[in-house]
């Protein structure tokens, strides 16, 4: 059942992903990076000061606290500057399916950092699926919503990168503390590292609100950065580091459904081939197939159990 519910999370967390690219996609337009990463923290950090009682671990090791500020340098601090960039430049979707390579990034690096079996298949997978984002990349056409798409789907590789090192210091310090305590720490590292720069760069405090943007803000701070990210350490600590990244893979699904109602986006033929590229190369890699997947999921599930505890 502990498995389960961690498979059922994950799920749960790669809807709210996906609406987040949309999400930001729609701050961008607004605000500027810096600030758009600021504004969730703030939300981030205040829903984490509410809950400080049930987030303050019982122990507390000094000689941890390097893996934990490294933790929270990877994901948010590098990642969103990565990616809040990358949404400038490229469009949801797009960015949404080069996330597609982190399950096998990981799968390589937690084998030869944590000892996990890396097979023949895994490799290959991450190969084709890097083939993939090359021919996505390539394929992609200058548009408003994408007006320079080689350096948007970059910057999103780059962040890919650091989510990499993300994940592998979670699940090295799950073992240790929770879930919730992984994601607080994360929130407010990442308030103090964008303040700055969003009150020097972008000097936000000359900005206009507007309704949608700060909505979407909203969004970002409470349901992805609290939550999503709560449900994904939770991931980590209960499966491998590997099977756990694997749900990224259907990120992309629920980005370009999302994109397409709210955004209007659309992928052209070039960009579709190189889409099932990397889906074939992720499936390629993994050790579950769909069919025993969706056999998994099918399975009796008590949400009302899971989302209480």
């Amino acid at each position: 059942m502990e498995r389960t519910r961690a498979y059922l999370g994950l799920i749960i967390a790669m809807v709210l992903w996906g609406g987040s690219f949309v999400a930001t996609k729609i701050a961008l337009a607004v605000y500027p990076p810096f600030t758009v990463i600021f504004g969730r923290m703030i939300i981030a950090s205040l829903i984490f000061l509410l809950l400080w009682k049930r987030v303050v671990p019982k122990y507390w090791r000094w000689k941890d606290l390097k893996y934990l500020l490294a933790m929270a340098f990877m994901e948010p601090c590098l990642y969103f500057l990565f990616e809040g960039y990358a949404l400038k430049y490229t469009t949801a979707g797009q960015a949404s399916l080069i996330v597609s390579t982190l399950p096998l990034m990981v799968g390589m690096c937690a084998a030869f950092l944590l000892g996990e079996e890396l097979k023949p298949r895994m490799v290959l997978g991450f190969l084709i699926s890097i083939l993939g984002v090359f021919f996505l990349t390539r394929g992609a056409a200058i548009s408003e919503a994408s007006p320079n798409p080689i350096l948007g789907n970059t910057l999103e590789f780059l962040a890919m990168v650091a989510a990499t090192g993300y994940t592998l210091l979670v699940r090295y310090m799950s073992s240790k503390y929770s879930a919730l305590f992984l994601t607080a720490i994360q929130s407010f590292v990442g308030l103090l590292f964008f303040g700055p720069l969003a009150f020097f760069h972008d000097k936000f405090y000359h900005l206009k609100p507007q309704v949608y943007a700060l909505y979407s803000i909203m969004f970002l701070g409470a349901f992805v950065t609290v939550i999503a990210y709560w449900l994904y350490n939770h991931g980590i600590a209960r499966i491998s580091a590997s099977k756990a990244a694997a749900f990224g893979n259907m990120i992309p699904v629920f980005t370009i459904f999302i994109g397409w109602m709210i955004l209007g986006e659309v992928l052209n033929m070039a960009q579709i081939g190189a889409s099932f590229l990397i889906f074939f190369g992720v499936v390629l890699s993994q050790e579950m197939g769909f069919v025993s997947f969706f056999k998994l999921l099918s399975g009796k599930i008590n949400f009302a159990r899971f989302v209480v505890k």
